[in-house]
């Protein structure tokens, strides 16, 4: 049986009766990431023997009277339990394909989570999953001496001098969301983000305000002037999966990278605590830059990225691509759907 929920009360049952699910797959976060003209969904599909659990956002598409499919920011994808290489999908297939056409959805997309199980066996048998790069996990199920082993001596480096420059804390008030906005815009504008990256102010303090998972704020404090150089925005979901989430470091500090210290500090507390993986992510973009290595001077245990694309209706996808004056011969991009390509 197919089933749409929007309501938080069986979302969160839903999510509880899966093998496993990240702070990205619940209510609280996709209501937080909809913008007023969206629509959020979880798409359940039960039998006697397996459950799907597949968190969405419908999307108007402008000057049309079609509708399109993606994913939060973050590692999305489907929840399941009890699905195997043998489980027959294609009563799943079905009827996610009637539901979108029935609700003029053209296309889908979504991110896919390097550690949730079966989400590429799920998804396969529709549309098509790529390979977009890689993310960097510490293996917290490994001593903490086994996981310092990986780091790079740069990265020992830093933290062993940070440890006598700076202390860690945890942000509480209102004052301290407000603190580490402030840096996380100001890096974002250092880098020349895009204006994606720019979430609104209220995104921050309803992160920190659900009960679903753990969200906090870590701060790297100068011992000496008690200055907050860096900060780092950490989300914890059930004692598995740690998220290093978003950060931010005020310029004049940056040299220091008071960060290393801050990520360190999240490592040990977690392996102490009994979490199994404390996911870096990746490059901008899914790049191998220097965030990217940067990221990797913590681990050399990488994770691949996937992303889940699915066109429905290919005359209105592509008549609305051709559409997009955005797409000029020399734009060569791997961006879906294409006609919302915008740089």
């Amino acid at each position: 049986m197919l089933k749409i929920i929007g309501n938080k009360k069986e979302w969160d049952t839903l999510l509880e009766t899966v093998a496993g699910y990240d702070f990205y797959h619940t209510y609280d976060y996709h209501i937080n990431c909809a913008n007023d003209n969206e629509d959020i969904a979880l798409i359940s599909y039960t039998t006697k023997d397996i459950i799907i659990a597949f968190p969405i956002l419908i999307r108007p598409i402008k000057n049309s009277s079609f509708f399109d499919v993606t994913s939060v920011y973050g590692y999305g994808g489907p929840l399941s339990k009890n699905i195997t290489a043998n489980t027959n999908l294609t009563p799943f297939y079905n009827k996610l394909r009637i539901y979108f056409q029935q609700k003029n959805i053209i296309c889908a997309y979504s991110s896919l989570n390097p550690y949730i199980d079966n989400q590429k066996r799920i998804l396969s048998g529709l549309g098509k999953i790529e390979n977009v790069s890689k993310v960097v996990n510490i293996n917290l199920k490994q001593t903490l001496e086994e996981q310092e082993s990986n780091f790079s001596k740069t990265t020992k480096r830093y933290i062993k001098r940070n440890k006598k420059l700076f202390y860690s804390r945890v942000g509480k008030t209102k004052e301290d969301v407000a603190i580490f906005i402030d840096l996380y815009y100001k890096t974002m504008s250092r880098l020349n983000a895009s204006k994606n990256y720019f979430f609104k102010e209220e995104y921050f303090y309803n992160i920190l305000k659900s009960k679903q998972y753990n969200a906090e704020i870590i701060f790297a404090v100068t011992k000496d002037t008690n200055i907050n150089a860096s900060a780092a925005l950490i989300i914890k979901t059930n004692n598995t999966i740690i998220q290093y989430h978003l950060s931010g470091t005020l310029e004049e500090y940056k040299h220091l990278s008071p960060i290393r210290y801050i990520l360190n500090e999240v490592r040990v507390q977690g392996t102490l605590q009994g979490y199994s993986y404390f996911n870096l992510g990746g490059g901008f973009g899914g790049n191998h830059d220097s965030l990217f290595d940067f990221k990797a001077s913590f681990s050399n245990d990488y994770k691949k990225f996937k992303v889940w694309k699915y066109v429905l209706n290919n005359k209105e996808y592509n008549n609305l691509s051709g559409k997009n004056k955005n797409l000029t011969p020399l734009a060569k991009t791997s961006f879906f759907p294409l006609y919302r390509y915008n740089k």
